[in-house]
């Protein structure tokens, strides 16, 4: 067996994928995707396996390769595309959660402005304003008034809102930094060569596509101290409880989690491992709030910090058995890819190993 491997860009997860694989005797291929030969070095392999982030670098380059090579190629990919199309997509997410019958928080997605600025005459607040990109809740927003509401809905039917730049993440009227005083002034300078010469001013580098043409709000859910990320794993649930940052509503990116297992609702559990059978997920990560005492889905993401899930002291199987013992996630990950290899390549022969692909361990 023959598993190819993009390197992601902090190797978290690629280079313990490829530690696990050569344990178990499985051939590892390091590949290029983002290279000319991306298909050719994919067909010397029986998987494929790339880890991508919410960047837009990757989202705009990862999709359509891992895509073409599960469809086309009839290759195992981790992600899956059903694993992965909706990724850092929230909108995405609140469809296909609709979709699925999935509890989750009343929302509404508005493509026209003149259907959004006329719902807020009717809107119950505060609500919840998310663009449908970032994590950490970084682009998440408690709207208090009509008047705030609209104003939103005025900047992303118009300019638009690049990610990263609401909340504590946008920039202070004034730089604190030698390194914020000198974008501040290449703003300045890129601004008057698209006032004289017509140039379009540079973006950001990562977060370099804004956010536009549609507005998303979401319920606000109150008495919510914590929320509970539950990842699924094929027949296994890692989870943890999130405390709500000092004052705030948000409990995602907050640092101060509770692995106590016993904490845990198995509901969320039980959620979690019923939404992942239904949509065909190889790995997910879910976020419950509570509605009414009931859990609700918020968000999910197909990758997540690999540490939060290692230092979870166990986890449950499908019938919500405890196993004790701290486990990677991303070994679980191998174990279940190697299966469906397997499962896939029973009775096809591997193709010869494409030039340039680096070969890092052993024929299985």
């Amino acid at each position: 067996m023959r598993i190819g491997i993009h390197p992601d860009r902090d190797r978290a997860f690629s280079d313990k994928w490829r530690d696990f694989l050569t344990e178990r005797g499985v051939e590892v291929v390091l590949l290029d995707l983002l290279g000319p030969q991306a298909i050719e070095e994919a067909k010397s392999c029986d998987g494929i396996m790339r880890r991508w982030f919410h960047i837009q670098d990757d989202k705009q380059s990862a999709r359509v390769i891992l895509q073409a090579i599960e469809s086309s190629l009839k290759k195992p990919v981790f992600p899956s595309v059903a694993t992965s199309w909706h990724f850092d997509d929230k909108i995405a997410q609140y469809y296909l959660l609709s979709a699925l019958g999935a509890p989750q928080p009343a929302a509404w997605v508005w493509w026209e402005k003149e259907r959004a600025l006329e719902w807020t005459k009717s809107a119950s607040y505060p609500v919840i304003f998310k663009l449908t990109a970032g994590a950490g809740s970084s682009n998440v927003v408690k709207v208090e008034t009509r008047q705030d509401a609209m104003s939103l809905i005025d900047q992303m039917f118009d300019r638009g809102i690049f990610p990263m730049m609401m909340n504590e993440y946008r920039p202070a009227f004034l730089p604190k930094t030698r390194r914020q005083a000198k974008q501040r002034a290449l703003r300045f300078v890129d601004a008057a060569r698209h006032i004289v010469a017509g140039e379009f001013p540079a973006l950001p580098d990562a977060w370099w596509k804004p956010e536009k043409g549609y507005a998303f709000f979401q319920e606000f859910l109150p008495g919510n101290e914590y929320d509970t990320r539950v990842t699924v794993v094929g027949e296994r649930a890692f989870a943890f409880r999130r405390m709500n940052r000092p004052g705030d509503f948000r409990a995602s990116g907050s640092g101060n989690i509770d692995w106590n297992p016993e904490a845990v609702d198995p509901a969320c559990l039980e959620l979690a491992f019923e939404v992942s059978r239904k949509a065909d997920f190889q790995t997910m990560a879910y976020d419950f709030l509570y509605r009414n005492g009931k859990p609700v889905i918020c968000e999910i993401s197909y990758t997540f910090v690999d540490t939060a899930v290692h230092s979870c002291p166990g986890h449950w199987d499908r019938q919500l058995q405890w196993h004790e013992g701290h486990m990677w996630p991303q070994e679980a990950q191998v174990e279940d890819f190697i299966e469906e290899v397997g499962n896939r390549r029973r009775g096809a022969t591997p193709q010869a190993t494409v030039p340039g692909a680096t070969v890092t361990g052993t024929q299985g």
